[in-house]
């Protein structure tokens, strides 16, 4: 079979097209895939042993623009005992696609408030940008022990995990909310042993995205 073709689009030009050949004489264009750079000519990059085409998920290329962002604490919780992290949203359209990831020694609960009431307290929860490279600071404020709070009646998340003083567990939401603007949001940690202290480790993860 004899593949590519010469195409005449006129004006006495005569243009070259790389073309597979099938069985029924039919050609087939080949495509070739470049990035959306104006002019570009990279390449996108396949797999090596299976051609498939390499991508990253969109969480991923957040890290990669320098607009993903952690934080953690950890603390030995008291029997019966809470620890709270007041997360706080501005009041701008970027706005924080928010997950978290929970570590307990022993049993655990775990709540997330909306639109609480709280005064934050001078303790600040660092975020850090997961492109180390990358100068972008976040714009959720977290802090943690806040006061004077009332928590209302918006609770979008619980979990509760572990088994009594035998073994502990993990609380972890794989999909992600999209925290509200210009909001307060609790996020708080209780010691389900009411006769053992509790070492639990918070973490949480969100990228800030302005919508299109």
């Amino acid at each position: 079979m004899s593949d590519n073709v010469s195409i005449d689009p006129g004006e006495s030009l005569t243009v070259e097209v790389s073309t597979d050949e099938l069985t029924g004489g039919e050609h087939v264009q080949y495509v070739k895939l470049m990035d959306g750079t104006a002019d570009s000519e990279t390449v996108i990059k396949a797999d090596e042993i299976t051609a498939s085409l390499v991508t990253i998920t969109y969480e991923h290329h957040e890290v990669h623009e320098g607009d993903s962002f952690t934080c953690s604490r950890t603390v030995d919780l008291a029997q019966s005992a809470s620890t709270d992290l007041l997360i706080v949203t501005p009041d701008t359209t970027k706005y924080a696609h928010f997950g978290w990831q929970v570590h307990s020694e022993v049993e655990a609960h775990v709540s997330l408030w909306e639109a609480v009431t709280a005064t934050a307290s001078a303790n600040p929860v660092v975020a850090y940008n997961r492109e180390r490279n990358a100068g972008g600071a976040a714009t959720v404020v977290v802090t943690h022990s806040p006061t004077s709070i009332t928590t209302g009646s918006t609770l979008i998340r619980e979990a509760h995990f572990g088994t009594g003083r035998t073994a502990g567990g993990t609380s972890h939401d794989a999909e992600e909310f999209i925290l509200k603007r210009n909001t307060k949001y609790l996020f708080r940690v209780t010691n389900a042993m009411n006769n053992a202290a509790n070492y639990v480790s918070i973490r949480l993860n969100w990228y800030e995205h302005t919508s299109l």
